[in-house]
């Protein structure tokens, strides 16, 4: 049997199953970002976005690979790393609500691994964006979409102090802004990927 050839005709498939993934997770970030703000639990939509975006960012880099350069490959390997620790955070969180209710403070371990894996997750965005962007395999406007949404978002709540507030007083209007900007960026490159592996296949 052929196994390069085997591989060569799963790779649409498993490109679909991907785009579909990052396509859904960017909708749901959406919600959650803007839907929370409303009904608290509406952030559960965050978890399945991160979710979606573990389980698709190698995919999607691999639809424009080798054009996406290295940017690309780390990008989606940081974007999957950092995310899956903060995935894997958020359902400890969930499972500590259920039995009783949390601490007000988290644990200084607790708050560092977010921390690594938020930091993981940032710079792989901005790596991947600018794959996305050089390689114009997707359309680079979804790549210029993440990149600025994701860096507003973090700059703006940094700038009013909402980053850094545990329990914010303060309006986080970046999360509420750029979140869904760079979750729209996410979502039409899901799409692109998940229509694009039919002409591939």
């Amino acid at each position: 049997m052929d196994t390069s050839a085997a591989t060569t005709a799963t790779a649409p498939a498993r490109n679909k199953r991907a785009g579909l993934a990052v396509l859904v997770a960017g909708i749901a970030i959406i919600v959650g970002s803007l839907g929370s703000a409303a009904v608290d639990w509406l952030w559960v939509a965050m978890l399945v976005g991160f979710l979606g975006m573990v389980y698709g960012m190698p995919g999607i880099h691999d639809y424009q690979a080798p054009a996406d350069g290295a940017f690309g490959k780390w990008g989606a390997l940081l974007v999957r790393y950092g995310g899956a620790l903060m995935v894997l955070l958020g359902i400890v969180f969930l499972a500590w609500e259920a039995v009783g209710d949390p601490p007000e403070e988290s644990p200084g371990l607790v708050d560092a691994a977010w921390m690594l894996g938020f930091a993981a997750f940032a710079i792989g965005v901005i790596l991947f964006s600018i794959g996305t962007i050089k390689a114009k395999t997707l359309p680079p406007a979804s790549g210029v979409l993440m990149l600025v949404g994701l860096v507003a978002a973090i700059a703006i709540d940094m700038a009013t102090g909402a980053f850094f507030e545990d329990d914010s007083t303060t309006t986080e209007w970046g999360f509420y802004i750029g979140v869904p900007v760079f979750a729209l960026g996410l979502a039409w490159a899901g799409y692109t990927v998940w229509k694009g592996s039919d002409s591939r296949a």
